[in-house]
């Protein structure tokens, strides 16, 4: 079975939820992983979609999100320490992982709430992928291609041109690719990239470099883990610095990338020098391999990940 073929997690999004209410949920739903089917992750990052929120009732910003907000119909629970009646759902303070108003309880109610409201229409096909996979695709082919999703063209790569054409800003862009659920859509073969770029020009979308377009596929779409174009048993190095002028990214990743630059590093020591998370180095690495920067202690350079038709 391949990683896109395996069951996603349910995502919870939570508002107004402490920090360290929110730290055990993390932990709890960690240990219930493989009791809980299917199972459920908090929404960290930008692009995870939430099949339910949790939102906590015991104070008045909560009170006003819950009557004000509204989440397009996405399954509302209630966080509080007495039961809310206005809430078809209340998970208990303090939170415990089974019996009544539980989290096994709640999140196991709402999940079948959701697949009976899930409409048959929205069942994915054969071609369905995530839209990392179809934007890979397009990078690698060698002709232009558009990447077209239901609601219409996402953006346009033009290879040849090492350039891509997108209305979309990069924070729009980093929400659809980290977005690991399956959509519909597919890559589309473009006939005549001059006639389609004046015709962008005139509304206003100029080219950007495809590197960036790259960049930002490795950096979100792993969520933390390798894309399987280096093994995290293997210290790996850069063969050069990368352009950040013209790449998004964070100020730790100058700190990485000098290490890097300087002697090779497994992902682990990485995020230990750097005082991150591994998957935030893992999550570098992967972007630094998808613009064919990252390579081997040994020398070889390492290839971005193939894309399977």
């Amino acid at each position: 079975m391949s990683s896109e073929d395996k069951p996603l997690p349910l995502v919870l999004s939570l508002v107004n939820v402490g920090a360290d209410e929110e730290r055990y949920l993390r932990s709890l739903l960690a240990l219930l992983k493989t009791y809980l089917e299917p199972s459920w992750c908090i929404a960290a990052r930008l692009g995870d979609l939430p099949d339910a929120v949790l939102v906590d009732m015991d104070s008045k910003e909560g009170h006003q999100v819950w009557e004000n907000v509204n989440f397009g119909g996405t399954p509302r629970i209630a966080l509080s320490r007495d039961q809310v009646l206005a809430a078809e759902w209340t998970l208990l303070k303090p939170i415990r992982p089974g019996g009544p108003h539980s989290l096994t309880e709640v999140l196991t109610a709402v999940a079948g709430k959701l697949q009976l409201s899930a409409p048959a229409s929205s069942t994915p096909t054969y071609n369905w992928r995530p839209f990392a996979s179809m934007v890979r695709r397009a990078c690698q082919q060698p002709y232009p291609s558009d990447v077209m999703l239901a609601t219409g063209s996402a953006l346009v790569v033009d290879p040849k041109g090492q350039v891509f054409y997108s209305s979309r800003t990069t924070d729009e862009l980093t929400a659809l690719l980290r977005n690991r659920r399956r959509i519909d859509g597919k890559v589309v073969d473009v006939p005549d990239t001059r006639k389609l770029a004046a015709r962008l020009a005139r509304w206003g979308i100029r080219p950007r470099p495809l590197e960036e377009l790259l960049w930002l596929t490795g950096l979100v779409s792993g969520a933390g883990e390798s894309l399987g174009t280096w093994d995290p048993r293997e210290p790996v190095r850069l063969k050069r610095w990368p352009d950040f002028a013209s790449l998004p990214h964070r100020q730790v990743h100058l700190k990485m990338a000098a290490i890097l630059s300087d002697h090779g590093s497994l992902a682990s020591e990485l995020a230990v020098a750097c005082e991150v998370a591994t998957g935030d180095a893992a999550d570098f690495l992967n972007a630094c391999a998808e613009i064919g920067i990252l390579e081997t202690r040994a020398g070889s350079a390492i290839q971005p990940p193939q894309q399977t038709h």
